[in-house]
C-alpha cells in the first residue's frame, strides 16, 4: 500500500535492504552445499533473453520482430520467457502432461508466440528457501511468484520492473476488472509510490473463509444432527472418537482433523477459533508477517492472537486431544498425511476452505461405499453471530517481473489468456479434464494465475436460479458447464460429486456468499504490507507461537502458558509491531 508516514517508510526500506543482505548470505551458504545446482540455474538464466540488460521497453515491431501493440497479438518470431515453479507433489496431473509442457504452455506458444521455460521447479515446501536463494543471487527469471514480504523486499531492492505503463497498454479489459474490482484493493496493494510493481495472484475477496466438513454417514451412525453450536461440534468430535462411527467394531477413529500447519485451508484451526470469536492466524509454514489485528476501544490496533478468546479455544482443543479426539502425532504430520487419515476413514470432521471437495475428499463418495460429506457454515459458541475470518482482502502473493526482462509485457499477455479461458469465454478443457473417468485440474499447470473477485458465488447464484426456473439463457458458458455437472451428478454420475458440492444449493459457494451477504466476514483492522519489525522478527515470533499452541493442545504445557507467551510476544518485538501498525495510518 502507498500511504505510510515518512518515518515508517524509511524504516521499511532499511529493513528490507538488511533482509536482502541476510538472504545473500544464506544464498552463498546454500550454493556451496548444493553440488552446483544453483550455478547451473544461473547458467541457464544467462542464456535466456531475460539475462541481458534492458531498458524495460519493448522493441519496436518490424518485419523481423513483430511485437503485440496491445492486449491482443502475437510475437513473431516467438520469444522465450523464464519463470520458476512450486509443485504440489500430491497433486495428480493429466496423463501425458508435465509442468514444463501442457495445454497451457502449448496455447501460450501457439496463440501468443510465448515459450514459457521453467528455470527450476521444487516441492512447494522448499519453494520459500529456493526463492530466497534466487532473490539473493540477483539472477531473477523474467517473472516469478513471491509472497507479500518478498514483494516488498524486491521493490525496495530495485530489482523488479515498474509495470505501470505495461498494465495500461497490455492488460485486457477483463484483466483490469480483476485488478479494479472490490474498490481496487488488489491494484492498490500492488502499487508503491504511485507505481504498479506487481501482479496480484490473489486477494480482493473473502474466498478463504472456512466451513465445517463432516461425514454425513458417520453422523447418521452415531445418531447426531449437523452442528448448530460449538458445543455440538465438540460432541460430534467426541462421538466420532468414542462411538465407533464406521461400525467396524474397533476404537480406531478420531473426531477432528489436524496437522502441524495449524492454520490452513485444509485441516486447519481457523474456523474452530472463529467459533469462539477468536481470530488468530500465523501458519506454521507462513511468513510470520501475514497477521490479523482487531481495533480496540481506544481505536488502536491489537494483535488478534493474544486475545483471551484464543486461550478459551485452545483449552477446548487441549481437552479434545486429551480425550483422544485428535490424532496423537498431529504435530509431525503434514497436510498430505492428514489427508490420508481422512480418506482412509480414520477422521470424520475438519474445518477447511471452499476447495476441500476437490481435494482431498473428492473421490470418497465414488470409492468408499456409503461415504458422503456434509458441508455446513461455521457455528458460534454463544448467542453472538459467528464471523469467518478472511485473509483474502489484501493479496498474499504476487507475480513480479525482473527489471532485466526484455519483455515485461509478456506476463500480462499470459494472464489475459488465462483469465479469458477461465472467466471470459470459458473453456472447460483449460479448467478440468476427465481421463478414464477421473478428473484432473488442468488449471493447476498454468505458470500464471489470477482471479475475478466474487465470480464463484455469482456463478452459484446463477446456476441455482436456472435450476429453479428452467431458464438457462442468463448463464454464461462457464456457468452452463457447472450447471451440467450438477445435473450429471443428480443423474447418477458419482465423479461429479465435487462439482455438486461446489455449485448446488447449500454448496460451498452458496455458503461463502451468505457469509458476505450477512456481513459475517472478519477482516483485519490493518490491511497493508508488512511493517519493518514484522519482517525482521515475524519468523521467530511465529515459531514461538507454533510451539505454544502445539504444546498447550498436546498437554505438555498448561493452558496458562498462553499468558506467559503473550507477554513474551510483546517484549520480543510485538510491541514494536503494534507501534508501527498504529503509526501507519492504515488501521480501520
Amino acid at each position: 500500500m502507498v500511504t505510510k508516514n515518512s518515518k515508517v517508510k524509511a524504516k521499511v526500506k532499511g529493513s528490507a535492504m538488511l533482509l536482502l543482505l541476510l538472504l545473500m548470505t544464506t544464498a552463498t551458504a546454500c550454493s556451496n552445499g548444493d553440488n552446483g545446482n544453483n550455478s547451473n540455474t544461473a547458467s541457464n538464466g544467462g542464456n535466456s533473453p531475460s539475462a541481458s540488460t534492458s531498458t524495460g521497453e519493448s522493441p519496436e515491431a518490424s518485419p523481423e520482430n513483430s511485437v503485440p501493440n496491445g492486449p491482443e497479438g502475437k510475437y513473431d518470431p516467438p520469444i522465450e520467457v523464464t519463470t520458476v515453479r512450486h509443485i504440489n507433489q500430491a497433486a495428480e496431473i493429466p496423463p501425458g502432461e508435465t509442468y514444463d509442457e501442457n495445454l497451457w504452455t502449448k496455447t501460450f506458444e501457439s496463440d501468443l508466440g510465448i515459450k514459457v521455460k521453467n528455470a527450476w521447479k521444487v516441492n512447494a515446501e522448499q519453494y520459500q528457501n529456493k526463492i530466497a536463494v534466487t532473490m539473493a543471487s540477483g539472477d531473477l527469471p523474467d517473472f516469478m511468484y513471491v509472497d507479500a514480504q518478498q514483494f516488498q523486499i524486491l521493490v525496495e531492492a530495485g530489482t523488479i520492473a515498474d509495470l505501470t505503463d505495461v498494465y495500461a497498454k497490455y492488460a485486457s479489459d477483463l484483466t483490469k476488472s480483476s485488478f479494479e474490482g472490490s474498490n481496487s484493493l488488489r491494484l492498490k496493494a500492488a502499487t508503491v509510490d504511485g507505481k504498479i510493481m506487481g501482479i496480484p495472484a490473489d486477494g480482493g475477496e473473502a474466498a478463504d473463509t472456512q466451513l465445517i466438513y463432516i461425514r454425513k454417514d458417520w453422523l447418521d451412525n452415531v445418531g447426531l444432527q449437523p452442528p448448530k453450536t460449538m458445543d455440538d461440534v465438540i460432541n460430534i468430535a467426541m462421538a466420532f472418537t468414542k462411538n465407533d462411527p464406521d461400525k467396524n467394531g474397533k476404537n480406531d477413529t478420531y473426531g477432528l482433523s489436524l496437522d502441524y500447519n495449524l492454520f490452513n485451508g485444509w485441516s486447519g484451526l481457523d474456523g474452530f477459533f472463529n467459533g469462539y470469536h477468536a481470530y488468530p492466524f500465523n501458519p506454521t509454514k507462513g511468513t510470520g508477517t501475514n497477521l490479523n489485528f482487531i481495533k480496540g476501544a481506544d481505536g488502536k490496533a491489537q494483535w488478534a492472537d493474544v486475545q483471551p478468546e484464543v486461550k478459551t479455544a485452545l483449552g477446548k482443543l487441549a481437552d479434545l486431544f486429551k480425550q483422544g479426539a485428535i490424532y496423537p502425532e498431529f504435530s509431525v504430520i503434514d497436510g498430505n498425511k492428514s489427508a490420508e487419515l481422512v480418506t482412509s476413514g480414520k477422521v470424520g470432521l475438519t474445518f477447511g476452505a471452499f476447495w476441500v471437495p476437490t481435494w482431498p475428499i473428492n473421490n470418497m463418495y465414488k470409492d468408499v461405499q456409503g461415504a458422503d460429506w456434509g458441508i455446513y457454515p461455521l457455528v458460534s459458541s454463544d448467542d453472538q453471530p459467528v464471523l469467518s475470518q478472511s485473509m483474502g482482502g489484501l493479496p498474499a502473493h504476487y507475480y513480479v517481473v525482473s527489471k532485466k526482462s526484455k519483455h515485461p509485457e509478456a506476463p500480462f499477455l499470459l494472464l489475459n489468456t488465462y483469465i479469458e479461458k477461465i472467466y471470459g469465454n470459458f473453456d472447460k478443457n483449460y479448467h478440468t479434464v476427465t481421463v478414464d473417468g477421473k478428473d484432473y485440474n488442468e488449471f493447476a499447470l498454468t505458470p500464471i494465475t489470477g482471479g475475478l473477485p466474487g465470480n464463484n458465488p455469482r456463478s452459484a447464484t446463477a446456476i441455482q436460479a436456472a435450476r429453479k426456473s428452467g431458464d438457462l439463457s442468463a448463464m454464461n458458458a462457464e456457468q452452463k458447464t457447472y450447471f451440467d455437472q450438477v445435473a450429471q451428478f443428480e443423474a447418477g454420475d458419482a465423479t461429479m460429486w465435487a462439482a455438486n458440492k461446489l455449485w448446488a444449493e447449500g454448496g460451498v459457494f452458496s455458503l461463502l456468499g451468505q457469509y458476505v451477504d450477512n456481513k459475517q466476514v472478519f477482516t483485519s483492522a490493518y490491511l497493508s504490507n508488512p511493517t519493518p519489525t514484522m519482517i525482521s522478527k515475524g519468523p521467530s515470533l511465529r515459531d514461538e507461537e507454533v510451539k505454544m499452541m502445539t504444546s498447550i493442545i498436546m498437554g505438555s504445557k498448561p493452558l496458562d502458558y498462553f499468558d506467559e507467551w503473550a507477554a513474551n510476544w510483546l517484549a520480543s518485538g510485538g510491541q514494536s509491531i503494534l507501534d508501527e501498525v498504529n503509526a501507519s495510518g492504515m488501521v480501520q
